[in-house]
Parts: structure tokens; sequence; C-alpha cells
């Protein structure tokens, strides 16, 4: 066997061994998604705002959203229906469909106190989507908002590493 094609063969090989492994990762998201298997189990809602994370992540958009529609369902705790909502927003939007991301990024702008960013990445999005939209003036009016919680967010922030230092 000559020394490209035993290079062939190994590249194919590779490439074999990552579909398979990717195949695996994500039959193994899948099944997580589905409940614990046997023992009756249900996840609850913070398990499967992980499980919907991934998905996301894995670029698995309508996977994702039906996570994000299970967790709404089970009247989770407000941070977690907060990052729920900006995340199927994430989903929507993903999939081009944007009035609905918009429904969704506006509903996680209302509950944005129960978010780790105070709502920043929320009215980022909305302002990403009505630019995609075309309208400027909503999208620009979301970019000023997300900048004076940014800044609010970095006041805070200072004032409270001050108070900390004194101790």
């Amino acid at each position: 066997m000559g020394g490209e094609e035993k290079e062939e063969k190994e590249q194919q090989h590779a490439e074999e061994t990552a579909t398979q492994e990717e195949h695996a990762a994500s039959a193994s998201t899948a099944a997580a998604a589905e409940g614990a298997e046997g023992n009756g189990e249900e996840k609850t809602a913070e398990e499967l705002l992980e499980i919907g994370g991934a998905f996301l992540q894995e670029g698995k958009y309508e996977d994702a959203i039906r996570i994000y529609k299970e967790i709404l369902k089970r009247r989770p705790t407000l941070p977690t229906l907060a990052k729920a909502c900006n995340d199927c927003g994430v989903a929507y939007a993903s999939l081009e469909q944007y009035e609905l991301a918009v429904k969704f990024f506006n509903a996680a702008a209302d509950l944005r106190e129960y978010l780790i960013d105070d709502g920043i990445s929320v009215f980022q999005n909305l302002a990403r989507v009505y630019s995609l939209l075309g309208d400027e003036q909503k999208a620009e009016r979301n970019r000023q908002i997300a900048e004076n919680l940014r800044k609010e967010f970095i006041r805070r922030n200072k004032e409270i590493q001050q108070m900390f230092s004194q101790f």
C-alpha cells in the first residue's frame, strides 16, 4: 500500500470515527431529554434547560424549541423561565422565524431581573432580530437599552467589589 493510499485510509477512518462520536453524543443528549430510562423519573425544568442548551449548541434548533416549550409547561422557577424564553428566542432566530423569536425575547425581557446578565443579552438579541427585520428604529432602541443595562451592571459590580474589599 502506497503512502498516499495509506494516508487516505487513515483520513477516512478519522472521519468515520468523528461521525460515530457525533452520533453517539447526539443520541445521549436525545436520550437524556426523554428522561431517566426505566425508572420513571422525570427531568426537572433546570435539567431540561441544560439539555435544551446542548441542542442549541449542536444547531438542533427544533429539538431545543421542543425542550424549551416543555419547560414552559412545568411552571419553572422564574430564572429558569427567563433563560428558557431567551434561549427559545435564539433558536427561533436561528431558524429565521423572527416574529416568534421577538415574542420569546420580549417574554424574557419582562423577566430580565432573573437573568444572570440582567437582560443585556435579551436586548442585544432583540436588536439583532429587529435589524434583520429591517426595523432599525426598534433595533437601535434595544441596543441602547442593552448598553444602559451594561453600564448599570458594571457600576453595581464595582460598588459590590468596593463593599467586599473593606473586609
